[in-house]
């Protein structure tokens, strides 16, 4: 389902436990909201790491779930990182199901795509005992209008702002944050401004170097380096910044398919939230592409360092080889 239909989703009064499918961090925060107005007043959010949550004894949660809240908030447990729980508390949360007005409400957080389909189906079939609400990834096209709706930017805008920051909602908003910044609110944002303050700051052509090479996207990674070198970014600094993406790809493509998605993301070194798009990444590369890679590189490397070509010309050229 998309965003708007989960908030007019009305599960069942008894239910207690949920598995909530969302790739996506900042809805996940915002269905915060969404899962208030289905409970109700009165209950208080903790979220939880799936570590922290096995370690709370069954005996105890059936205790408090049990316990009608008269001196205290009841409890929505959001849990991270849910498809890794174990059959033991698939056992006791299947107890919780059962209790009729619980104090305590579970709500199984994972960020397993549709593209991670054999994981996805692995906890699919482990959480098929509860409610499952899953969110569709939102297409470009709907993250432009979630720009327009919700910053007031022009539709002419909002899709530069995507095509060169990319879909993912917390890095958008906070990039409109920025953007609403530098502008002051004297007037609306235009191109330039979305260049001057988002394209045009070394933190966000950093990260956003890294996204457009994990995406493929040839067209993004020459624009976020063009960027970069008219700030004063050093070639061999963009070149490092390439070569430390390509050794996570090449590392990522070794586990893939063997371990799960977060275990892939820590051995390479990519942040956990970004474990299941890393994954699929790492899926868009063949051996053959990611050994050529390294000898291109290696060039580039010593052509900085040895020659004097068109910096902007060759990085075209590189990326072009790399991910074009």
């Amino acid at each position: 389902m998309t965003f708007a239909e989960f908030q007019r989703y009305r599960p069942k009064a008894n239910h207690n436990v949920f598995a909530f499918f969302c790739d996506d961090d900042f809805q996940v925060e915002e269905s915060r909201t969404v899962w208030a107005g289905i409970f109700g007043p009165n209950w208080v959010f903790e979220k939880l790491h799936i570590k922290e949550f096995e370690e709370i004894d069954g005996g105890r949660l059936m205790d408090e779930a049990l316990t009608p809240s008269l001196f205290s908030q009841s409890r929505v447990l959001l849990i991270a990182n849910a498809e890794k729980v174990s059959k033991e508390r698939i056992e006791a949360l299947t107890e919780l199901q059962r209790i009729s007005n619980s104090s305590v409400k579970v709500i199984l957080l994972c960020s397993i795509g549709k593209s991670d389909w054999k994981a996805r189906t692995k906890a699919d079939a482990v959480l098929k005992a509860f409610p499952q609400v899953a969110i569709d990834p939102l297409k470009p096209a709907e993250v432009t209008r979630w720009l327009v709706d919700r910053y007031g930017l022009s539709p002419e805008v909002a899709r530069y702002v995507v095509e060169n920051a990319g879909t993912e909602l917390y890095t958008l908003h906070n990039e409109m944050e920025k953007l609403k910044t530098y502008v002051g609110g004297a007037r609306s944002a235009d191109l330039r401004d979305v260049d001057a303050s988002l394209l045009r700051t070394e933190e966000f052509g950093r990260f956003a170097l890294d996204d457009a090479i994990l995406a493929r996207d040839y067209r993004k990674a020459v624009h976020i380096v063009g960027a970069m070198l008219d700030e004063g970014e050093p070639p061999l600094q963009i070149l490092a910044t390439i070569v430390r993406v390509w050794r996570q790809l090449f590392i990522g493509k070794g586990m893939a398919g063997k371990r799960s998605a977060d275990e892939v993301a820590a051995a390479a070194g990519v942040p956990g939230f970004k474990a299941s798009s890393f994954a699929g990444s790492c899926r868009k590369y063949g051996w053959p592409q990611l050994a050529g890679g390294f000898r291109e590189l290696l060039a580039a490397d010593r052509a900085f360092k040895t020659s004097s070509p068109d910096v902007e010309v060759y990085f075209d050229i590189l990326l072009w080889k790399l991910v074009g």
